[in-house]
């Protein structure tokens, strides 16, 4: 199944740059061997600066742009878990100390809970011409601003027809 969803900058920076492995999520969303395309949410700006500086990178050097759908990635194994199984599986390769340092575990519990889901992410790909919230507006007349996730088991038209024009975009694995 193909989704859409949004994240933020920061977090598409890693995934498609290879220093983010794993998603967290608090509900199983995904199914593997899922589709997942990306949304560029803005997120902390703070964030993303000071976590490109870590990575002796300048925000011009950003792969992705707010407000687009950048690329995406296909979805490998699925695992629930518990806080602190959750926490020793995902803290490098979620990118969570890489972007809140100690105080990632205390992210990941207040956005978790009791438990959650991991799950890897296999093949990144952005697309060569990403598609923009205008775009979608022009072709779809819909505003998308902020968290969003789509599906294709949706019974809006509208979606299905996103979803098949960004399976039919040109892609590249950066």
């Amino acid at each position: 199944m193909e989704h859409v969803i949004a994240l933020h900058q920061v977090y598409a920076e890693l995934i498609f740059r290879g220093l983010k492995t794993v998603e967290v999520r608090k509900r199983k969303a995904f199914d593997e061997g899922d589709l997942v395309f990306l949304y560029i949410a803005r997120g902390n700006p703070y964030e993303l600066r000071d976590t490109l500086r870590r990575l002796n990178l300048h925000e011009e050097q950003t792969l992705t742009q707010r407000g687009t759908i950048a690329g995406g990635f296909e979805v490998g194994e699925v695992i629930k878990a518990d806080l602190e199984t959750l926490w020793e599986m995902a803290k490098e390769a979620s990118g969570l100390t890489l972007v809140h340092g100690e105080n990632g575990k205390n992210w990941l519990a207040n956005y978790i809970k009791d438990y959650g889901y991991v799950f890897t992410i296999e093949r990144p790909f952005l697309f060569k011409e990403p598609m923009s919230r205008e775009e979608m507006k022009e072709r779809y007349g819909v505003h998308v601003e902020g968290v969003i996730h789509l599906s294709r088991k949706t019974r809006k038209p509208w979606v299905k027809a996103l979803i098949e024009d960004l399976l039919a975009r040109d892609y590249f694995y950066p």
